[in-house]
Parts: C-alpha cells; structure tokens; sequence
C-alpha cells in the first residue's frame, strides 16, 4: 500500500507540474511529548518523558505541493508520521459550480472557528489538555456540538480516500455542496445515498452566517444494523459582525433516526462559543456544550451532559499566556450517581521566528474512570513550519 501510495502521489504531482505552472510546496513538523508525569498517589511513581495520553505523545510531519488557481489545481499531502497520502483535485468552469475529487482531511465543512479545532489551536496538539479532534473525557465531549461535524475527510486509509463533491454558488452569498464519499467502492444506489453528505453556507450581510448540514451515518444502506441513524442535522450560526469587538457561534446538532426503529428519538446537542476579539492584549475564549432529551421505545433519554471550558490569555513582548480550564458533567440517570471530570492547564507559546514552542502544565481529575486519583503532567511540544 505504501509503494503505491508513493507512485500515486508522484504521478499526480507529475501531471500537475505540466499542466499549472503555479507550484508551491511547504510543510510542517509538529511534535508533542511530557517531560514529566505522575499523579497525587504516593505510591505513584513520577515518570520522565511518560504519557497519560490515550493517544500518546503527538507527532505529526507532512508535506505538501499546492498547484493551479482559482479555476483549476489540486493539493497532495504526504504524512510520514503515519505512512498515509491525501489528496484533491478541483476545477471551477464558471463561477456557480465546482468539481472536487479525492480527499481534503483539512476539509472545507468544519466550521467550527471557536469551539472546535479553533479554540486552542496548534497547541491542542502538543501542551492543551485535551485533542479538539477526539474529545477528551466528559469535559469536552459536547464542545462542539452541532458546531463542526467534520465533512471531507477520511485520508488515514488511503483506499478510502476518492470523494466527489459538486458545489453549486447561485449568489457570492451563498454556497451549497453535495459530497459522495468514497465513490469507488459504493455498489450500490442505498450505500452511496447512506453516505451523502450536504452542506451549506448562506451568509447575510453585516450580520453573519447561517451554516446547515445533513451527514449520512449510514442508516439507509440494504445491510445497515438494527437501530442506525440515518444521519445527523447541524444548524450552526456565527457572527463576528453584530457586537464590535466580539465573535460568537451557537448550533444544535440532532441524529435522524431509522424508520425501523419507531417511538424512538435521538437527544439533542447544543454547544455556544464566545471569543473577544478586541481586548488585545488579553484575550478570552469560552466554549459551552450539552446533550439532553431524546426517546427509546418510547421511554425518555434521561442521560444528560455537560461541558465547559474557558480560555483567557494574556500577549506579552516575548511569549504569550493561556490559562485552560474545563470542567464536564454526565448523568445517565435521575437515580445514577453524576460522573465528572475537570482540568487546569496553564501553557505558554514562545514564537521563534519560523518555530513556535509551547510548554505548560496539566492536572486532570477524570473522576468517572479513576477515583480519587489526580493526574499531572508537564508537556512540551513544538510546530515548525516551511
């Protein structure tokens, strides 16, 4: 898989070297790791480059060639750290429509600038206390509902890697796409409708955006289980416009459940962010997310969740500083004992001409996986660009 990886991805840069003459290549390199780690047992030992992690220490280094333009190009993506290629090709005829095919792991529907992906930045990577992409205990498991539903993506198995997407722009306000994913292995009508993915934006002026999807989970496939949603509806809207100085996103998201499965009712999620944009230097970031509701056979959902976190920071001469802060909330019942986590994780970001160093602290208290034992850490990552 590796060798044809690497003969795709060089045939593709190929071609398009002939056909654009606009070329640009860059990369990164992103590396995370504790230098130290142990918790408040003292039997416990404190560990030197250990990792509490799920995920262990992060690292990551790619590269990229972008070529074309407006009309017509693409982007190859080469991961080392993960032996994994991705890749996209479009073209735009005319300035209502587009064609893209492959696969665009940044991806073009997350759109979550606050919540999501935004919140803590390159640093979720390295010295956050939570991965913005994979949750991170109750703390975080409902930040961004409904806000960032991650469309377009899907390159760490690099057979699955072939999506289409048409985009269609009847105004400069509006934007409608329709994405198939992983076209080449559909075989049928029901797979390709059960994995159909929609999504908009409609922006109104002076005001913000309104942002709709609708993602296939694979429900209306011939040989989907018993009981699987059909797919999941985002409505989101964002504004950097209405209050100077202040940015805000607030959606829902709610699972569309199969017809086989009647008197049944997903819970809703609903998440809120807030960032103050013109408080320089302090800056401060809030993200809010909840689940409650819903029906089984006709029996009320009584589990409910709650996360919350707060990110003020503060940009001196040389460093910036982050003081993060999460606490989550999961009851599956009136009757259950509530589960709870919460952390603190203060974190500096040292700019260093083409790097950027970060280092910071963690203490984390998972109080559902682990009672009454505390874990810290001291993280130290890195991200260097060209």
């Amino acid at each position: 898989m590796l060798k044809k990886c690497i003969a795709f991805a060089v045939v593709f840069a190929v071609a398009a070297g002939v056909a654009f003459a606009q070329i640009t290549f860059g990369g990164q390199l992103q590396e995370g790791m504790d230098l130290f780690s142990g918790t408040n047992v003292k039997d416990d030992d404190v560990n030197m480059g250990g990792n509490y992690h799920s995920d262990g220490p992060y690292h990551q280094a790619q590269f990229s060639v972008l070529f074309g333009d407006g009309t017509a190009g693409g982007r190859i993506v080469w991961v080392t750290s993960k032996q994994a290629m991705w890749g996209w090709m479009q073209w735009r005829p005319s300035q209502f429509f587009r064609v893209k095919i492959g696969s665009d792991f940044d991806g073009e529907g997350g759109f979550a600038q606050i919540v999501g992906w935004g919140f803590t930045g390159e640093a979720k990577n390295s010295v956050a206390a939570v991965n913005d992409y994979a949750g991170g205990g109750l703390a975080m498991s409902y930040r961004n509902s409904g806000l960032n539903y991650g469309a377009y993506d899907g390159y760490v198995d690099s057979n699955k890697m072939f999506h289409l997407m048409l985009s269609f722009f009847p105004t400069d306000l509006i934007s409608i796409n329709v994405l198939t994913r992983d076209i080449h292995e559909a075989k049928e009508a029901s797979e390709r409708l059960s994995k159909l993915q929609i999504y908009s934006n409609i922006k109104l002026e002076e005001i913000g955006t309104i942002r709709f999807a609708a993602v296939g989970n694979g429900g209306l496939m011939k040989d989907a289980a018993d009981g699987a949603d059909i797919g999941t509806l985002h409505l989101a809207f964002f504004s950097n416009e209405i209050v100077q100085g202040l940015a805000f996103e607030v959606g829902g998201q709610y699972n569309l459940p199969h017809l086989n499965t009647p008197d049944t009712f997903s819970a809703i999620r609903v998440g809120l962010g807030v960032n103050l944009t013109s408080t320089d230097p302090f800056n401060l970031k809030v993200r809010v997310g909840s689940m409650f509701g819903g029906q089984t056979k006709g029996k009320d959902i009584e589990k409910v969740g709650l996360s919350v976190g707060l990110l003020p920071s503060y940009k001196l001469p040389k460093m910036t500083i982050f003081l993060h802060v999460g606490f989550g909330l999961e009851q599956e019942n009136k009757d259950a004992d509530a589960a709870y986590d919460w952390f603190v994780n203060p974190y500096v970001w040292v700019p260093m001409g083409g790097m950027r160093m970060w280092v910071g602290v963690q203490i984390l208290d998972q109080h559902s996986i682990q009672d009454g034992r505390i874990k810290w850490c001291i993280p130290f990552g890195f991200n260097f660009y060209f």
